[in-house]
């Protein structure tokens, strides 16, 4: 069954498709492990500096930002324990900034509250 994670992605974001695993046992672990490989994803693109790789993210990053808004608890926290941690784990003070720019505002509040947190 296609979650509401899943189903976005795939609308909104059809280039990072590739990376939806459906888990017939757990749609929470595919939502989850989607999510990670999706930030692990947008790592490699900022790591790359190419204008159209950091496009992509920015595009990946509307995505997410979307479903943060509009999601209720459990896409939130799926949201931050998957992506926005797998981004401050990366972090440092030199991208920060970097990747503060790419977020929406309330994206970059749940960022910084996942940063502080962890």
């Amino acid at each position: 069954m296609k979650t509401k994670i899943s189903t976005t992605i795939r609308l909104w974001a059809p280039e990072a498709a590739h990376l939806i695993v459906e888990d017939k046992n757990s749609e929470a672990i595919a939502d989850y492990c989607l999510l990670h490989k999706l930030a692990e994803d947008c790592l490699l693109k900022i790591r790359s500096g190419l204008d159209n790789e950091l496009e992509l993210v920015q595009k990946i990053v509307k995505v997410i930002n979307l479903l943060y808004l509009e999601g209720n608890q459990y896409t939130r926290n799926a949201i931050e324990n998957e992506f926005l941690t797998t981004l401050a784990i990366d972090e440092s003070p030199g991208t920060l900034k970097k990747h503060l720019e790419m977020f929406p505002t309330e994206l970059k509040k749940g960022y910084i509250k996942t940063i502080l947190e962890n």
